[in-house]
């Protein structure tokens, strides 16, 4: 076997005379810095949540489709817009474009200010993540900036709006589902509190018109909130979030929290609800039972009323036959302990001569509990009208 001889030369210039003949390729080295994993679920996750991701680097424009391609960001065949395109086009132009692509290679941070102008010109709510100082003015310019913590840099960080600690694209995913339930959770609230206020207003107001006594004194009124608003808006705030918070579409940014949906469904709660107490309070009187019995009898069905609408109020569209009663378990009990107090209120002699209640038999029980379920059969049919409206539109959206 012939031994390998290494010949030893002191080079400090390469020219391409010398590589001629003179070498043997032993092998080629390529390196890769792939996505992670859960980069590529939150890819997915976004486009199923309505939101558009885009590509703006510095790399390549090869590299810039290859990586695009592995996370999801385009298809097998999409290509991207250089910075030496972007130099040949106007603003009109580059308007255009960015309506179809998400991959931008090779760009300056001049560039990437113009493609995110022209997104923002689009009607888009646009979040720009970067950790460098090129992509400062555009985290700038943006309406959420957002740096990453650890490679991030001082000026990335200064000019951001959020700061991502772990450096992970999945945890604005995450954040933008969180802050989904939180905005859905404040609808809830809201949703309960508003028709439940306007009819003990209606039904006063109502009382006063008919000419007859008002159906609670101010004591009873506020036991009214103590007992309901006090527990049941809390426990609202803790709702888990729905199965497919995330798959909606974006609202519109228009939108503030009260939706036309609210304001109608507000509307018919408070007027069913006013009139399920007058009719309970008025029939009571009808029958020659004394004002104060009257009034524990109006009372107890405006706290059962409220009961069930805080049900009601887990899901704008949902069934609450559907929803577990223990999935949001701080509310289930908060209303165990607000019923069992409304017992106590109407039974404990005490409290009988604090809020001038009375004791309540069975059929009166059963009449009370009878209304006030009527508030849980028109959401019910509300609802379903709506998610069929619901199914209808989205079918429609599907086909063309």
């Amino acid at each position: 076997m012939p031994k390998m001889q290494v010949c030893e030369m002191d080079i400090h210039e390469l020219t391409q005379q010398e590589i001629h003949g003179n070498f043997i390729l032993a092998g080629m080295q390529g390196m890769i810095d792939p996505p992670r994993p859960e980069a590529i679920d939150a890819v997915k996750g976004c486009r199923e949540a309505g939101i558009r991701v885009a590509m703006i680097t510095g790399d390549h424009a090869v590299t810039a489709s290859a990586i695009g391609r592995m996370i999801g960001i385009t298809r097998e065949r999409s290509k991207a817009l250089t910075g030496r395109e972007l130099e040949t086009m106007g603003d009109d132009t580059l308007f255009k474009k960015v309506g179809g692509v998400s991959l931008f290679a090779r760009v300056s941070p001049h560039h990437k200010l113009r493609i995110v102008q022209q997104f923002m010109r689009h009607g888009e709510i646009v979040a720009v993540t970067g950790d460098g100082v090129n992509d400062a003015p555009a985290v700038k310019a943006a309406h959420i900036g957002v740096a990453m913590g650890k490679t991030g840099t001082d000026v990335a960080r200064e000019a951001a709006d959020m700061v991502i600690t772990d450096d992970n694209f999945a945890s604005i995913f995450h954040a933008v589902e969180e802050g989904r339930v939180v905005f859905d959770n404040i609808r809830k609230v809201t949703l309960f509190l508003i028709p439940t206020g306007f009819a003990a207003i209606l039904s006063i107001l109502m009382a006063m018109a008919m000419d007859i006594p008002i159906p609670y004194v101010a004591a009873q009124l506020l036991w009214i909130n103590l007992v309901t608003n006090g527990l049941q808006d809390v426990a609202l705030a803790f709702e888990p979030g729905e199965k497919d918070v995330i798959k909606r579409k974006p609202r519109d940014p228009k939108e503030g929290i009260m939706s036309r949906l609210m304001y109608e469904r507000s509307i018919l709660v408070g007027i069913l609800i006013s009139l399920g107490v007058i009719f309970n309070f008025t029939s009571a009187l009808n029958e020659g039972v004394s004002l104060e019995r009257a009034r524990t009898i109006a009372v107890t069905t405006m706290v059962l009323f409220q009961f069930f609408q805080a049900w009601n109020s887990r899901s704008e569209l949902q069934s609450v036959f559907r929803i577990n009663p223990l999935s949001n378990p701080f509310l289930f009990y908060c209303m165990v302990a607000a019923f069992l107090a409304q017992v106590a209120v109407i039974y404990v002699p005490f409290l009988q001569w604090v809020f001038r209640t009375e004791a309540l038999v069975g059929a009166e029980w059963l009449q009370i509990i009878l209304v006030a379920l009527a508030v849980v059969i028109a959401v019910e049919i509300d609802k379903a009208i709506r998610r069929r409206r619901k199914a209808a539109t989205d079918s429609s959206h599907t086909k063309a």
